[in-house]
């Protein structure tokens, strides 16, 4: 008698399913081939700068890593590092500068290059980095900036964009990418407008339905499960497109299947794993999920609070425009606070919290479908206190 696949061990469904890191491969990006095209016309073809924006769990990263991996095989040197609050100027762009390989220089450049870096002083502005690379590097250089957003200091925010026109201006091959949410486009861009000819900005809105099929098709298929429709139905609407979301409810769904010793991931595996989920989040946000217990208790208007929640998710904000959905914020209290700069717009404190209060609604429907919800039955225990 033939025997059964075996069951994937914890660490197989970590991989396939990993939401806490940027994707590995190409192939496991998904529903962002037009943000990459653009990213690498902006760039290899045009010559232009580039702002990538989106909310938390979105796919930044991953984006920008995969776009790298073009970009390199493309010919461009790619130098990608992470943002670190309270930096200057010159302490955020020396490692990069630094890091430019001799092979990016021209012909016979690489001493005066040496020299040139050598003898920047301890604090330095844009015109420093332009005079050093403009004549000295000529391949075409990428200095990647991830999490951009933990920049505050507007001063070296504005420091940026200065380097960023006058590169342009002088026709130097180095260009930067900046990586953040949306209001660091603003940001950059007031402090330099005419810099907007020379910028190409790359929103990351929510994945299409379609990708996020194929986000828990591939998954599954590399971990030797299957996700029924009702599974995948409720999966793809607690994650609202979005593929942090995607992937933790998946992991969690898997978890539980095989738990029961499954290959088939169902509808009550689907929900087990959004309990199991909101617990880890429940646990590190005992303040919103609170709320959110609170709010789904009283069983009224569920649907409107879905509806708002959906509505933050796949925008990144509120816009207060007299929509029943925005009239109805005012009872997420805490949760929700004006979008900084926008006087129009509230966002959840915390960006990922939308698709959390979703799964609570789900849950709560479960638990008592024909009468007031008992949430606490259904509902993390984390949150009790």
């Amino acid at each position: 008698m033939p025997q059964a696949n075996p069951l994937p061990n914890r660490l197989i469904l970590g991989r396939v399913f990993d939401s806490a890191h940027p994707v590995r491969s190409r192939e496991e990006l998904l529903g962002r081939r037009r943000e990459l095209d653009e990213l690498l016309a902006a760039t290899l073809d045009f010559g232009q700068h580039a702002i990538v924006h989106g909310a938390r769990g979105s796919g930044k990263t991953s984006l920008v890593r995969i776009f790298g991996d073009h970009a390199d095989q493309g010919g461009a040197v790619v130098i990608y590092m992470a943002c670190e609050p309270g930096v200057s100027f010159s302490e955020l762009i020396l490692p990069y500068l630094r890091a430019i390989p001799t092979a990016a220089l021209r012909p016979g450049a690489r001493e005066a290059f040496a020299r040139g870096l050598d003898a920047l002083p301890a604090t330095f502005g844009p015109r420093a980095v332009v005079e050093l690379v403009a004549e000295q590097v000529s391949s075409p250089v990428l200095f990647i900036l991830d999490e951009f957003d933990r920049i505050t200091d507007t001063v070296v925010k504005a420091d940026i964009a200065a380097a960023m026109k006058l590169l342009s201006d002088a026709l130097a091959t180095v260009l930067f990418v900046l990586v953040g949410i949306a209001r660091d486009v603003s940001d950059v861009v007031d402090a330099h407008p005419s810099l907007r000819r020379h910028l190409r900005t790359v929103a990351l809105g929510r994945i299409e339905p379609t990708s996020v099929d194929a986000l828990i098709t591939n998954g599954a298929a590399a971990a030797g499960l299957v996700f029924d429709d009702r599974a995948r139905a409720v999966i793809a609407r607690a994650s609202c497109g979005s593929p942090f979301h995607v992937r933790i409810f998946a992991h969690h769904s898997a978890l539980a299947a095989v738990r029961d010793g499954s290959s088939v991931v169902r509808e009550a595996d689907a929900r087990t794993g959004l309990k199991t989920a909101l617990e880890h989040w429940a646990s590190m946000n005992h303040a919103d999920a609170a709320t959110f217990v609170r709010l789904v208790e009283t069983g009224q208007n569920l649907h409107l609070l879905e509806r708002t929640a959906r509505r933050a998710a796949v925008n990144d904000r509120l816009e207060q425009d007299g929509s029943a959905e925005t009239a109805h914020t005012n009872i997420l209290a805490d949760a929700v606070r004006a979008e900084p700069g926008m006087d129009t717009a509230l966002v959840f404190r915390d960006s990922v919290a939308p698709q959390f209060l979703i799964a609570f609604i789900m849950l709560a429907e479960v638990s008592a479908p024909a009468s007031v919800p008992t949430a606490r039955q259904e509902l993390p225990d984390a949150v009790d206190s």
